[in-house]
């Protein structure tokens, strides 16, 4: 069975790898100049993530091995009252394999177990549109949902969105190269 392949742990990618994942599974990876900072910030305040490795390269049920690899990740962010469903990533060459199902499967599991009264939202692309109502999940309308990127907005032309942008990524790029 394909699924016995794969093994789900609980923990976090690098911030290498999770920018790796999201950029290989089609998703908007963080900017260069949240590396460094941000991003590994970001992975510590998770409140679950989960990470997907082929069986046969771990050392055992809960170690990867040296030079593993993730082939997938999913993760939850807040309080454990309201919580974000993020960062559901597969890596191409592993897809279709009910990955996915079953990192959603330990997000929520383990949101039952720690957070049974948690409200959990999420922002799907079309490919995720499918696997998500799969496990509860349902359309907002007729509320309706709104995001806010300044790196994203700034691509569409807003010309003071872009000088906005300009000002956080020289302050990131100053606070990343100036000792701590």
């Amino acid at each position: 069975m394909a699924t016995e392949e794969y093994i789900i742990i609980q923990g976090l990618p690098s911030p290498q790898v999770y920018h790796d994942l999201r950029k290989l599974a089609n998703l908007t990876p963080p900017p260069a100049a949240a590396m460094a900072e941000v991003v590994p910030n970001s992975l510590q305040n998770s409140f679950a993530c989960f990470v997907a490795y082929e069986r046969k390269h771990m050392l055992n049920d809960t170690t990867p091995g040296p030079d593993q690899e993730a082939v997938g990740m999913g993760r939850l962010l807040g309080d454990g009252l309201f919580l974000l469903l993020v960062d559901v990533a597969v890596h191409p060459d592993h897809q279709r394999k009910g990955i996915g199902k079953r990192i959603m499967n330990s997000l929520l599991d383990y949101t039952d177990e720690k957070a049974p009264h948690a409200h959990i939202s999420l922002v799907a692309d079309p490919m995720g549109a499918q696997l998500y109502p799969k496990h509860g999940f349902e359309d907002v309308k007729p509320c309706v949902g709104m995001y806010r990127c300044l790196r994203m907005q700034t691509t569409q032309g807003r010309e003071e969105d872009k000088a906005r942008e300009k000002r956080y990524m020289a302050a990131m790029q100053e606070k990343s190269s100036s000792p701590s």
